[in-house]
């Protein structure tokens, strides 16, 4: 019997976010929400995404700033960059 399931599956998308910081815990925290990813297609059973708020240690969030620019650098000059690491 063959598969006829489709394998695409809905992701959370990043919507809106407001950031704030301790100086004392050195630390950045963000409050984010989410929509589904496949809301824009017709008949698409919507997943709802719980809003998130998280603590980032400054360490992380650097790091994590330097990963978003050097895909956003990538994105900006027409390269694909594939990862291993993460769903394709």
């Amino acid at each position: 019997m063959k598969n006829t399931e489709s394998n695409v599956s809905s992701l959370p998308e990043l919507t809106s976010f407001e950031v704030s910081y301790s100086l004392l815990t050195n630390e950045v925290y963000l409050s984010a929400s989410f929509t589904d990813n496949m809301a824009c297609i017709p008949n698409w059973p919507i997943k709802e995404f719980p809003d998130q708020f998280m603590c980032i240690s400054r360490t992380r969030a650097v790091a994590l700033i330097e990963e978003l620019q050097k895909a956003i650098d990538y994105m900006n000059a027409g390269i694909e960059r594939r990862s291993e690491n993460l769903i394709q």
